[in-house]
């Protein structure tokens, strides 16, 4: 008897001796976090919103850091291929992704089947939120959203609306749009935003979901009619442009494209906390929120991993649901 309690009383002893150098393994690492570059994956390609604006993070969370933060552009598969990448990596923080929440939440959903787990990647703050605009050529007869609701309702199938990409947030947004109210209209997706705004300005097709800083300048010359807005307020660049919500009286409408900075699953608590608090700072900066107000988003603080992964399971059940709903699948 006595035997066993000794060799059970050395198990409990190894354990501890154990759990404390790997505690105390993790703070010296943290202590001496970074001390090499870090890598920065966007799961787009370069030139658009989210290049720029995930290169804006590099910058002010390099300087922060005191280390370089390297960008590296994974795109393709609507995020998958950069997730994908990020989800192998070594959770040392060393490499982060940029990536919608949109995107990475209806993936599973619309593709059925992931290279990854969800399990394997984690959000570690999200960052910003960006509406788009429903724009319209000036040719188009219905000249906002309670007028194309019933000439949709008289010619249904008739209407046609681009977006940026098959189960892309314009997509997603068009979807819930018609939904939403009792109408149907034809989707034409196109591989990218420019050439969907560049066949509305044509008037090749009447109708975009078109990202705000996209669309603005084409708006603000005349160019091409601004319906609405489908964020939960009002543009701050386009205050007398009506959501969707209020201007089509459909309650809860709203589809943003939401940014995050994310990571593998596993990092060390004490890189995570010091992970955190940079990108809090980064999104305080004059130069993230400059940024993002420019293209008629709003900086977001969920500055923690935690509340971030709530947000992140609250978005992914809603999304999921139109993307059921308006049987969307993967090119």
């Amino acid at each position: 008897m006595k035997s066993t309690l000794t060799k059970r009383f050395m198990q409990l002893l190894f354990s501890f001796v154990l759990l404390s150098a790997l505690h105390s393994a993790a703070w010296a690492q943290a202590d001496t976090y970074p001390n090499r570059p870090i890598k920065l994956i966007i799961t787009w390609p370069v030139g658009g919103f989210a290049d720029t604006l995930g290169r804006t993070v590099a910058t002010q969370l390099g300087a922060i850091l005191g280390q370089q933060v390297v960008v590296e552009n994974r795109g393709g598969a609507n995020g998958m291929i950069g997730a994908d990448a990020v989800a192998k990596a070594s959770p040392d923080g060393y490499t982060l992704m940029f990536q919608s929440v949109t995107s990475h939440a209806i993936n599973p959903t619309m593709y059925g089947k992931t290279p990854y787990s969800e399990r394997d990647i984690t959000p570690i703050a999200v960052v910003a939120s960006v509406p788009m605009l429903l724009v319209a050529n000036p040719s188009f007869p219905a000249k906002n959203i309670g007028e194309l609701i019933t000439l949709a309702k008289k010619e249904p199938d008739t209407i046609a609306y681009a977006s940026f990409g098959n189960g892309s947030a314009s997509h997603l947004a068009g979807a819930l749009f018609t939904n939403q109210a009792g109408i149907k209209m034809t989707h034409i997706p196109y591989k990218g935003g420019a050439p969907a705004i560049t066949d509305a300005l044509s008037g090749q097709v009447p109708l975009s979901f078109s990202a705000f800083g996209v669309a603005l300048p084409h708006v603000k010359s005349g160019k091409l009619m601004a319906l609405a807005t489908t964020g939960s307020t009002r543009a701050k660049l386009l205050p007398d442009v009506p959501t969707i919500e209020e201007s089509g009286n459909l309650k809860g409408y709203e589809m943003s494209i939401v940014y995050a900075v994310w990571a593998p699953t596993g990092i060390p608590k004490p890189i995570l906390n010091r992970l955190s608090s940079a990108i809090e700072q980064v999104t305080a900066s004059s130069a993230f929120k400059d940024k993002v107000v420019s293209d008629g988003g709003e900086v977001m603080n969920l500055s923690t991993p935690a509340e971030s992964y709530i947000y992140y399971q609250k978005e992914t059940q809603r999304l999921s649901k139109i993307v059921k709903d308006g049987n969307i699948k993967a090119d």
